[in-house]
């Protein structure tokens, strides 16, 4: 596609960009005359403008002598024209600083990672929690703790805890409590989580030893206790991209509430996020449900006790890009070292 493209025209393109990106308003030839330092004449603008509209790079407002990009001028110009930015240390140590500290907590890291995130980038940024569903099941720990309660302590071998406190009626001490988390262990250790939700009903049904009281929740329940919260969704900055100027029109603001509320479409969104190393950016058009057309996703990967979950920017196809892929990149590097160390 650039092979068809002089180095003014993509000159041209970067400049109608940039400088759209920054003002929100369809960009004239006299206003890339003033600020690009091309050396063109307005005359000479206007020409390559009108052969980058005709090439579908541009569009032309009927209600403006200025130009924006189209979905296809963007693509070009994250794939071949835009210069990533470095981070400032300020904001590296911002980041850094509201993510080291919080350790394996994962609902409290990927809340704050969301928060300060979507602070940083002035966009919404959502993240989708890894799914446990293959991570392997270490032991089960039953925990007396009073008035017939007991709490019942489900460990994944990536060092990922769950408690349930349940009622268990005429509940005994000590020996019959080991007997039955013994008997569980030994059933169930080992196995993927999604297995065990799966067939816990098949491999508990023959147990004639062990509390029953117990033996009976486990099968009844177990879709519950052994479900760790798969495919959670955190989503910060929801103030930011409301205070975009794409979105003052009360139709364009309909459209950022209704992605906002159908959690559905963003976990759509982000699941088409290749699942490699390294960024993906999905702009306007590219995004198949009509309600995210207006909306670009910058959006990566991270590793949490071994699992993968995603991370991303939804803003404006107007969105600074040199700006926002490092920061998803940076963010989801912090991630990595804070939830794996």
């Amino acid at each position: 596609m650039t092979e068809t493209l002089s180095d003014r025209h993509k000159a041209v393109l970067q400049s109608v960009i940039q400088l759209y990106i920054l003002t929100a308003q369809p960009v004239s030839s006299r206003l890339i005359v003033k600020n690009s330092g091309l050396g063109l004449g307005s005359a000479t603008i206007r020409s390559v403008m009108a052969d980058l509209e005709d090439e579908g790079y541009l569009a032309h407002p009927h209600t403006s002598a200025g130009r924006i990009p189209t979905s296809t001028g963007y693509r070009l110009y994250v794939n071949s024209l835009m210069h990533i930015e470095k981070l400032s240390n300020t904001v590296k140590k911002n980041i850094r600083e509201n993510i080291e500290t919080i350790n394996k907590n994962r609902d409290f890291l990927l809340t704050k990672t969301s928060e300060i995130l979507g602070l940083v980038s002035s966009q919404l940024c959502v993240v989708i929690g890894p799914s446990f569903d293959d991570a392997i099941f270490e032991k089960i720990s039953l925990v007396d703790v009073a008035n017939d309660k007991l709490v019942i302590v489900l460990s994944l071998r990536t060092g990922i805890v769950k408690s349930v406190v349940v009622e268990v009626p005429k509940l005994k001490k000590n020996a019959e409590l080991n007997m039955t988390c013994s008997v569980l262990n030994e059933r169930l250790s080992g196995l993927r989580v999604k297995t065990i939700r799966e067939t816990i009903g098949r491999r508990l049904h023959d147990l004639n030893c062990g509390n029953p009281e117990i033996i009976r929740l486990f099968v009844e329940s177990g879709d519950i206790f052994f479900k760790f919260d798969e495919k959670k969704i955190y989503v910060g900055g929801t103030k930011n991209i409301v205070e975009q100027p794409e979105f003052h029109e009360q139709e364009k603001m309909k459209s950022v509430i209704e992605l906002i509320e159908k959690k559905d479409v963003v976990v759509h969104l982000l699941n088409r996020t290749p699942n490699t190393q390294g960024i993906s950016i999905t702009i306007g058009e590219e995004n198949n449900p009509d309600i995210s057309k207006t909306f670009s996703i910058v959006s990566t990967h991270f590793s949490f006790s071994g699992h993968t979950g995603t991370l991303g920017i939804i803003g404006p196809a107007r969105m600074w890009y040199p700006k926002i892929v490092p920061l998803v990149n940076y963010t989801a590097e912090i991630i990595n070292m804070s939830a794996n160390r």
